[in-house]
């Protein structure tokens, strides 16, 4: 059956390569891996045990069920979105956009407060810091963290500096309100891998590194890191049969391939019910080893001119990104779950 195989050194290569540029742009802050949406398709119960390996102590998911698989692998796990289902455990927070939820959290959890700093996406005004903190002291619960997620990493423009100094003002007022409440001072984080590689200075307490961790940035601000990380998965799909056809057999719906020689053509285990994107007449595609993946590909199973029993589908996803006009984070993300996930050490 297809699978994904895992290359833990590429995963250790690329958390090596963004701890390295951390500590030499900063004296303190640490490395915070993104496990949200199954690893970023990747595997959650597998990356977090090569996270751990790798001494990873906190980490961010999407849910509370993400955070129940991971519960024994890290001494702090943010949920991101949502309410959780039950008491949180002592090393798990909870992040806060809205003051509703606020009400429903048990005595003693731990918050992490996020602020708007110029995404506009989630996240509460700079004017609501001391409405927020004051409610979450009179509930009873622990401030842990305050944080942004600034959106603009990627870009040349000024947006991304400017993000940047309005979490530091925000950082300075937090600072103010917790003084006058008489509360601990919480963790900052503001930056993702691409704020988090352009940045010479990092005054946070730690940061959150996603995309990078599994290989790929795609930043117009730091191209040059970009060649120097190394996709961590891999797609392969096996054989299901193989037929020698002769010219001008048509092939799949609608008969939009016609082959142009007589050819052994195969068909292999994943198709867009797997979550591999859907190849229609339009689109070129190649597999790893230059395989034209023929149109269109069905639920279940592509075609290829191949007598090959077991074929990688992809090693880089970023071709088939170009391909879809989409990102390397989508195409990643929607991989089935039921796929195999299979960690390689070599």
């Amino acid at each position: 059956m297809s699978e994904i195989l895992l290359d833990s050194q590429a995963f250790f290569h690329n958390l090596t390569y963004i701890s390295k540029y951390l500590h030499t742009h900063s004296t303190s802050t640490k490395l915070a891996l993104v496990l949200k949406d199954n690893a970023y398709g990747h595997g959650l119960r597998e990356i977090a045990s090569l996270a751990r390996e790798f001494g990873v102590q906190d980490v961010f998911v999407k849910t509370y069920d993400e955070a129940q698989v991971v519960r024994e692998f890290f001494s702090s796990i943010t949920i991101l979105y949502g309410e959780p289902k039950g008491a949180l455990a002592p090393n798990m927070a909870i992040a806060i956009n809205n003051k509703e939820i606020l009400h429903s959290l048990t005595f003693g959890s731990k918050v992490e407060l996020k602020v708007n700093t110029g995404m506009n996406r989630n996240g509460i005004n700079p004017s609501e810091l001391e409405e927020y903190i004051t409610l979450i002291t009179q509930n009873g619960l622990q401030l842990f963290g305050v944080f942004t997620h600034n959106g603009y990493g990627d870009d040349l423009g000024n947006d991304f500096k400017i993000g940047c100094e309005n979490f530091e003002n925000i950082k300075t007022a937090v600072l103010h309100i917790c003084k006058k409440l008489g509360i601990e001072k919480p963790r900052f984080h503001g930056l993702n891998s691409s704020g988090t590689l352009r940045s010479q200075t990092i005054t946070d307490d730690l940061v959150r590194v996603g995309i990078g961790a599994y290989g790929y940035l795609q930043s117009d601000a730091t191209p040059q890191i970009a060649h120097a990380l190394k996709p961590v998965a891999s797609l392969w799909a096996d054989r299901i049969s193989s037929k020698i056809l002769p010219k001008g057999t048509k092939i799949g719906y609608g008969g939009k391939s016609v082959l142009q020689e007589e050819s052994m053509v195969s068909t292999y285990d994943i198709g867009y019910g797997d979550g591999f994107p859907r190849i229609n007449e339009h689109t070129k595609l190649y597999t790893a080893c230059g395989k034209r993946i023929l149109p269109r590909t069905s639920m279940d199973c592509f075609s290829c001119v191949s007598d090959a029993p077991r074929i990688c589908v992809f090693n880089n996803v970023m071709p088939i990104a170009q391909a879809f006009n989409t990102i390397s984070y989508e195409v990643l993300t929607h991989l089935s779950p039921f796929i195999k996930r299979t960690i390689v050490r070599k």
